[in-house]
C-alpha cells in the first residue's frame, strides 16, 4: 500500500473510532407540562447543547413532564422521552407499544387521572444496550398502594423499529421487588462498554447492583456496608455517582442534617469506605446533591434555601463545607418563589438546578470544578419560555470510558477523543472579549485553537480579544496521550457590545430569552406601567418584528423561526421611556 493508501487508511480508522465514540445521549432535554400555552409560559422547554450552549425552543406538550428521562442517539439527536406514562418519539407521537408503563394503581392515579406523569423521582432511568445498536433499556418503577415496596422494572425499546419511530420490544417485565428506595443510578463499568446499575435498599445501607452488558441484564448483587442507615433519618431522597466513577453519594431525610459518602470500584461494582458528612443545618428536607465535572466538589442544596460546598478530596470532608449561596427571594412569573432544589451536571460542564415549585428559570454553577465562590453560582440565571415541573433529568454520565490499563480494561479499544467547546462574552475584559471553554472528553492532553483571525492558543479554556466585531470561524483540535486527536469548528458572531447578553437582576423590568434563541423568543415585564411596543431590528438597524404589549400584559412569546441567523438587537418603549435593550443571537 503507498503511503497515500496507508494515511488515508488510518484517517478512516480514526474517524471510525470517533464515530462510536460520541456518546451524546444527553443532549437534548425536554421539561415542562401541558396543556401548552406560550402566552402563559406553560408548555414544553425543548434544551439542545449541540452548540455547547444551550439552545432553547418552546415545545408544545401533550404530558406532563415532572420526572423527565430524555434519550439522544450518540450524535445528540433526540430519539425518545418518558414521563413513567408513555414513551414518546422524536415526532412527539406514542411508539408502538409505548403506553400502560408501570401498569397498576399509581398509573392510574397519577397517569390516567391527574396526567402529571409517574412521580418516580429518580426512579427512572434510560441506557442504550451495550453492543444492540439502537436497542435501549428503560429502568422503571410500579409503586404499590401500600407504599410498602415497589417493583424494579425495565423495557426495552428498538429505535431502529418503524423507520427510526421506535417500538417498545419488552415492557413492564419485573427485576425485584421489596422496600426498596426510588431512586435508580447507573455508571460505566471500567471496561467501558458495560453499565452498572444500583438501587438502594430504603431506610438501609444495603444496595442491589444489576451489570448490563450485551449478554442482557446481570443480577441483583447485594451489598451491605454498615448495619444501618443514619439513624434518625426516615427517608431516603436521592443518589448519584461522580462523573469519574469513584465516588457515590446517598442524601436520606428528616434528622440529623447528614449525608454518606462512597468510594466505588467500578471494576468489581462495589461500594466501599462509607464516611457520613454533616450538614451546618438542624434537618435534611428537600436536598439534592451533584458532583462537579472534575469529581473533586460535592455540591449539596438543603430546605430549598442554601447551597454548600465540599471538597472530596479535602482530608476532612466535612470540616472542607463552604456556603456557597442562599435563595434571594426571586419570584418568577405568577409570584412564584424559586428556591433551590434539584440539580444535575449538563454536557457544558454547568450545573443547572430547578426550583421546588414549577417556574420558568434555571438557576447555574457557571464553574463548578473551582473552589468557593469561584464556582460562580448565579440565581435565576436562565430564564426559560415554559415553566418546568421540579425534576431535572436523570442521566448518568455518558462520556465516562474504560480505566485504561485497569484490571477490567479486557476488551482491547482505543481511547477515543471528541473535541467540544462553548464561548460566551466576558465583559470584564471588553466588548469583544470572548471566553472559550473547553468540553472535550476522554481525556485530551494536548489543545490547539485557532480563533479565525490568524491568531490561535494552546491553552485548554482560552480568553480572547478580537480587534474588530464580525464573524469567526474558531476551531479547536484536542489529542490524547496516544497521539489521537479530533477537531470541531464552529462559527461565532462578534459584535461591538459582546457576544452575549448577561442575564439581569430581579430589578431589571424586561427580559427578553432564550439567547441565543432559535425558533421562539419569550419576553417577560415586571415594571407594571402601561402598554409598551418591542421592536427588534437586524445590523442594518431595519425593523424586522414590532409587537405591542397591551397594559397589564406581562409577557408574550414571539415567533422568530423565519429570521435568518445573525444578531439582532431589541427595545422595549412605553411611551417616551425606554424600559430596556439589548441583543440576542439568532442561531439554527
Amino acid at each position: 500500500m503507498n503511503t497515500r493508501g496507508y494515511l488515508y487508511l488510518l484517517l478512516v480508522i480514526l474517524v471510525s473510532g470517533q464515530i462510536r465514540a460520541q456518546d451524546k445521549h444527553d443532549f437534548v432535554w425536554i421539561l415542562g407540562y401541558n396543556p401548552s400555552n406560550p402566552d402563559l409560559f406553560i408548555g414544553g422547554n425543548y434544551i439542545d447543547f449541540e452548540y455547547g450552549n444551550p439552545v432553547i425552543d418552546f415545545l408544545y406538550l401533550e404530558y406532563d413532564m415532572d420526572n423527565p428521562v430524555i434519550m439522544s442517539d450518540s450524535y445528540g439527536n433526540l430519539q425518545y422521552y418518558t414521563n413513567g406514562c408513555y414513551i414518546l418519539n422524536k415526532e412527539h407521537q406514542i411508539i408502538e407499544n409505548g403506553d400502560e408503563l408501570s401498569p397498576g394503581f399509581y398509573h392510574d392515579l397519577w397517569c390516567d387521572q391527574s396526567g402529571w406523569g409517574y412521580l418516580s423521582y429518580q426512579g427512572m432511568l434510560s441506557l442504550p444496550l451495550p453492543g444492540q445498536g439502537s436497542n435501549y433499556i428503560l429502568f422503571h418503577n410500579r409503586r404499590y398502594e401500600s407504599h410498602d415496596s415497589i417493583d424494579v422494572m425495565y423495557s426495552i425499546i428498538d429505535m431502529e423499529a418503524n423507520s427510526g419511530l421506535g417500538k417498545v420490544t419488552v415492557k413492564n417485565e419485573v427485576l425485584q421487588y421489596g422496600w426498596l428506595s426510588r431512586t435508580f443510578q447507573a455508571v460505566r463499568h471500567g471496561n467501558g462498554r458495560d453499565w452498572w446499575v444500583v438501587v438502594p435498599q430504603e431506610d438501609a445501607d444495603i444496595y442491589y447492583f444489576y451489570l448490563v452488558d450485551p449478554d442482557g441484564i446481570h443480577g441483583p448483587f447485594a451489598q451491605q456496608l454498615s448495619d444501618t442507615w443514619i439513624p434518625g433519618q426516615t427517608y431516603n431522597l436521592m443518589c448519584a455517582f461522580s462523573p469519574d466513577g469513584s465516588k457515590f453519594v446517598r442524601l436520606g431525610g428528616d434528622q440529623p442534617a447528614a449525608f454518606r459518602l462512597y468510594d466505588f470500584d467500578r471494576c468489581a461494582g462495589i461500594l466501599s469506605n462509607p464516611v457520613t458528612i454533616p450538614v451546618p443545618d438542624t434537618i435534611m428536607y428537600a436536598s439534592w446533591a451533584c458532583f462537579s465535572p472534575n469529581s473533586r466538589y460535592l455540591y449539596l442544596t438543603n430546605e430549598v434555601e442554601r447551597l454548600y460546598q465540599y471538597d472530596t478530596e479535602a482530608f476532612d470532608i466535612g470540616g472542607s463545607v463552604q456556603l456557597i449561596g442562599q435563595y434571594d427571594g426571586f419570584l418568577s412569573v405568577y409570584n412564584l418563589p424559586t428556591g433551590l432544589h434539584t440539580m444535575t451536571l449538563a454536557p457544558d460542564h454547568r450545573i443547572y438546578m430547578s426550583s421546588a415549585n414549577g417556574v420558568n428559570i434555571l438557576h447555574t454553577i457557571h464553574d463548578p470544578d473551582q473552589a468557593g465562590m469561584d464556582c460562580d453560582f448565579r440565581q435565576h440565571d436562565v430564564l426559560l419560555p415554559a415553566h418546568v415541573l421540579f425534576f431535572l433529568p436523570n442521566m448518568p454520565f455518558f462520556r465516562l470510558y474504560n480505566e485504561k490499563d485497569g484490571a477490567c480494561d479486557t476488551l482491547g479499544t482505543q481511547t477515543p477523543i471528541v473535541s467540544f467547546w462553548r464561548s460566551g462574552g466576558d465583559s470584564t475584559n471588553g466588548p469583544l472579549a470572548v471566553r472559550f471553554t473547553d468540553l472535550s472528553y476522554y481525556q485530551p492532553v494536548v489543545w490547539s485553537w485557532n480563533f479565525g483571525d490568524g491568531t490561535a492558543s494552546t491553552e485548554p479554556s482560552p480568553l480572547h480579544v478580537y480587534d474588530a466585531p464580525g464573524t469567526y470561524d474558531v476551531c479547536l483540535a484536542v489529542c490524547n496521550e496516544e497521539g489521537v486527536c479530533d477537531t470541531l469548528c464552529r462559527e461565532i458572531a462578534v459584535a461591538t457590545t459582546g457576544l452575549s447578553v448577561p442575564v439581569p437582576d430581579a430589578e431589571t423590568p424586561v427580559r427578553v430569552f432564550p439567547n441565543p434563541a432559535n425558533e421562539w423568543l419569550a419576553i417577560t415585564r415586571l415594571d407594571g406601567k402601561g402598554e409598551a411596543t418591542f421592536s427588534l431590528m437586524n445590523t442594518t438597524g431595519q425593523l424586522v418584528v414590532q409587537r405591542m404589549l397591551p397594559a397589564g400584559r406581562y409577557a408574550d412569546n414571539i415567533d422568530i423561526s423565519g429570521l435568518p441567523e445573525g444578531i439582532y438587537f431589541w427595545t422595549m418603549q412605553a411611551g417616551q421611556m425606554q424600559l430596556g435593550s439589548g441583543k440576542i443571537l439568532r442561531i439554527r
